[in-house]
């Protein structure tokens, strides 16, 4: 996708995006922040991978000239609104349908109804802890981060636990990184896409037609509440985008950011001893680590983005781990520190009016996971048997495993 250049000699880089290329981009995300901020991938003609945290958030900032709508379908090269379930969702569209999407999503998750949910996540973690604090080890991702996530979000949207492996495993569409994969992964992710479409069509008709006490009926009422009429192709788009950010990035996150704190032992132990810290932790990780590596745009004029001349119609890659790494904004950012002054200014959530809805809730559950997690367990540790590898994804961030020993708590 792209070979980076250091003065006249070529140096091979990672190919990125790219499946292969996920494991590690960050030497080639210094190298574009010092060498070629803005960068027009060879092989993808009209497509910038954008590395700097300054033209990162620029483009954030101006959602006038760098629209949000069908970013992905045109990037991807496929007729969105048949080939997958988020047709019509807020991620796609600019205002003022931005707003009016993002405030049918606000309903489940103002504030006061996030404090009930505490409750159901505190409940939800410990009997996850429970299943495997007597064996003194554990996979993280498999019996923690994954099911965590997924099990709060099928509560929240009252779909039965006994979907909970379709629900998994439709999770993983990659909405942004399609056209990056390869020919058999891309026909397998429009499969998913299909099936989920099938599905959603079916549990909001039954919740339209037979109300719960859950998110999805609220958002079915509100919706209704407002337009007058049931907008079904609507509703289905926003519940998709629902589904799919509270459980895989959130999922990725949370392996990411076990990591983290358990190769940074001293600033875990302090965090164990002060929880107050640990809400800072979660920011310095998303800095470092967050799970979704880039996200993109289109170009609706012709303009510049830093000091490239970018043509309307082009494609932007806002590399959001790169723009977190940027010393210019974060000194020593290549270093874990919770205690840095900014720690939260990062672009792991975005910018501007698409800033990530759910980010809210994500913090909750974070936090809540942590001082469960640190309260029960101790000498927590990586163990021997981790390769430390990465979904085979072009576009998200998490860890395939992490495999953990430990103590229990006195």
């Amino acid at each position: 996708m792209t070979e980076a250049l250091e003065g006249s000699r070529e140096k091979r880089m990672v190919r990125y995006p790219s499946m292969e290329g996920a494991e590690c981009p960050f030497p080639l995300f210094e190298h574009l922040r010092a060498h070629d901020p803005v960068k027009e991938l060879p092989e993808r003609p009209g497509v910038y991978l954008v590395a700097k945290y300054e033209d990162v958030r620029y483009v954030f900032a101006h959602p006038e000239v760098f629209s949000s709508y069908q970013s992905r379908a045109g990037l991807n090269g496929v007729d969105w609104a048949l080939s997958t379930p988020h047709s019509n969702a807020l991620i796609e569209s600019d205002a003022p349908e931005h707003r009016a999407k993002r405030a049918l999503l606000f309903a489940p998750l103002k504030p006061s109804r996030l404090r009930v949910y505490e409750t159901k996540i505190r409940e939800i973690v410990d009997q996850l802890i429970d299943a495997f604090i007597d064996r003194g080890r554990c996979d993280l991702v498999e019996e923690f981060a994954y099911p965590l996530p997924m099990r709060l979000t099928l509560w929240l949207m009252g779909v039965p636990e006994d979907d909970v492996e379709f629900i998994r495993f439709w999770a993983r569409f990659e909405a942004s990184g399609l056209s990056f994969m390869p020919s058999e992964y891309q026909e397998q992710q429009r499969r998913n896409g299909e099936q989920m479409m099938v599905y959603l069509t079916e549990l909001i008709q039954q919740r339209y037609e037979q109300p719960r006490d859950d998110v999805l009926s609220l958002v079915i009422q509100t919706q209704v509440a407002r337009d007058g009429d049931f907008d079904l192709p609507l509703v289905r788009s926003q519940i998709a985008i629902l589904l799919g950010g509270g459980v895989v990035t959130t999922a990725h996150f949370l392996s990411n950011l076990l990591l983290l704190l358990l190769q940074n032992e001293k600033q875990m132990r302090e965090a164990r001893v002060d929880h107050s810290l640990i809400p800072r932790m979660i920011e310095e990780a998303l800095r470092l680590d967050p799970p979704s590596v880039w996200i993109p745009r289109r170009v609706k004029v012709d303009t510049n983005v830093g000091s490239v001349r970018v043509p309307a119609g082009s494609y932007l890659l806002l590399l959001l781990s790169s723009a977190n790494r940027d010393e210019a904004k974060f000194v020593g950012a290549e270093t874990f520190d919770a205690r840095r002054p900014n720690v939260r200014e990062h672009m792991a959530f975005g910018h501007g009016p698409h800033f990530c809805l759910g980010a809210p809730l994500a913090r909750i559950e974070l936090r809540i996971a942590l001082e469960q997690l640190m309260t029960r367990l101790d000498h927590l540790r990586v163990a021997a048997d981790n390769d430390l590898t990465h979904v085979p994804s072009p576009s998200f961030r998490g860890l395939n495993k992490l495999h953990i020993e430990f103590a229990k708590a006195v």
